[in-house]
């Protein structure tokens, strides 16, 4: 093992994005001549921003507050921008951040496309058994006549003829449970509004076939623990979108 290790954790003089200017802040190494940014900031605008991935034990790698690393910021750092060590990300840490670079360096993006359903003030959830929580009914993306494929699996879950209305895409860091690595997902955003309920949707919970449905407020969703834990981006997008 040299000086530099893959995992470890550097106070660096790290450039400015488009600028000569430097700042000194942590940096990842990622392999023997890259560095991955760590944003030492806890903002909103940095949660916001999709390739912002939070070290979960940032305390144990050293670092004095909860931070995030810039997998979108990499670049080749000479020696002598090295300053100290920090300390090293734990093995979760390491693993995550590592899959995700994999990810954006070969532009692999998973294209899924989510659908707004509102009534009033709430959207609705569909029980996922594998994530084992509430989440906003989801559909693999086409690359043509996508529009027209989500209305069409929309009408069939639910039973009745919808048409819904893009509204937008974002790209999401996410663990896959099916798959069990993080993957950079690209997500479309689908929206339709339903003033009037048909009779069997017209409850808090309700079933078709052998899918679980709930209609949640945003609010809701973002007291529930679980719910958050597993989704929190896409609840923010959700709301930042369709409210």
């Amino acid at each position: 093992m040299g000086k530099y290790n893959i995992g470890d954790v550097w106070w660096t003089h790290f450039p400015f994005e488009n600028s000569n200017i430097v700042k000194h802040r942590p940096a990842i190494v990622i392999n023997d001549d890259e560095i991955a940014i760590l944003a030492m900031y806890v903002t909103s605008k940095d949660k916001e921003t999709p390739y912002s991935i939070e070290i979960t034990d940032w305390e144990q790698t050293g670092l004095s507050k909860v931070s995030w690393a810039r997998i979108d910021r990499i670049i080749s750092i000479s020696e002598w921008n090295l300053d100290r060590k920090i300390g090293k990300l734990t093995e979760r840490d390491l693993l995550k951040i590592l899959q995700l670079v994999a990810e954006i360096t070969t532009e692999t993006f998973h294209e899924f496309s989510l659908a707004a359903i509102k009534n009033n003030n709430r959207f609705l959830q569909i029980y996922d058994n594998r994530w084992k929580c509430w989440l906003f009914p989801y559909f693999r993306s086409t690359q043509n006549n996508n529009k027209e494929n989500i209305d069409l699996s929309i009408s069939n879950l639910l039973k009745i003829q919808l048409s819904t209305k893009y509204i937008a895409q974002a790209k999401h860091c996410k663990y896959s449970v099916s798959d069990g690595v993080y993957k950079i997902y690209n997500h479309k955003l689908y929206m339709i509004r339903l003033d009037e309920l048909p009779e069997y949707m017209d409850k808090d919970e309700f079933e078709i076939g052998d899918k679980v449905f709930k209609w949640l407020s945003i609010g809701e969703m973002e007291e529930d623990f679980d719910i958050m834990s597993k989704n929190d981006d896409l609840i923010a997008f959700v709301k930042k979108r369709c409210c």
